[in-house]
C-alpha cells in the first residue's frame, strides 16, 4: 500500500483514515462531524481554526479538512492551514467548501464539497484514487 496519509498504521488500524474537522462556524461543522461519523468516517472535531493545533499536539491525523462556509472564511482558513502546514509539511489539509468559493484563493491539499449529502462519496472517491497512485507524499 502506498503511503498516502501523515501516519499510516492509525488510518490501516481504523479501516480509514483519521480525519480532524474544524469550521468557521462551530453550528455548521458540528452537522458534517455527525454525517460523516454516521457514514463510518474516524472523524475528531476541533469545532474552530483556532482549537487546530491543541488537537494536533494531542493525536495524529491522516487529514485535516477545514469546513469554510463562506468568502469571509477564506482567509482565516488560509491563515489555519499555513500554521498547520509550517508545524507539520507533510500534514494533509484540505477544505470543505461550497463550488462557489473555487476561486477565491483556496490552496491546499485538496478542495472537497461542503455539501452534507455529496462530501461522504467525494472523500471515498478520492481516497480511494489515492490508494492506486503512486505516493507523492514522504
Amino acid at each position: 500500500m502506498p503511503a498516502m496519509f501523515a501516519d499510516e498504521s492509525m488510518g490501516r488500524s481504523f479501516g480509514c483514515p483519521s480525519i480532524l474537522l474544524a469550521s468557521d462556524t462551530e453550528r455548521l461543522g458540528s452537522t458534517l462531524h455527525k454525517i460523516l461519523r454516521e457514514e463510518g468516517f474516524q472523524v475528531h472535531f476541533a469545532g474552530d481554526y483556532a482549537s487546530l493545533e491543541s488537537h494536533l499536539t494531542r493525536a495524529t491525523f491522516d487529514m485535516v479538512l477545514l469546513e469554510v462556509t463562506g468568502d469571509y472564511a477564506v482567509e482565516p482558513a488560509v491563515a489555519a492551514a499555513l500554521r498547520v502546514k509550517r508545524a507539520n509539511a507533510g500534514q494533509f489539509v484540505g477544505y470543505l467548501a461550497d463550488s462557489s468559493l473555487d476561486a477565491s484563493g483556496l490552496a491546499g491539499d485538496g478542495v472537497f464539497p461542503r455539501n452534507a449529502t455529496r462530501l461522504p462519496s467525494a472523500l471515498r472517491t478520492f481516497l480511494a484514487d489515492e490508494s492506486a497512485a503512486p505516493s507523492t507524499r514522504p
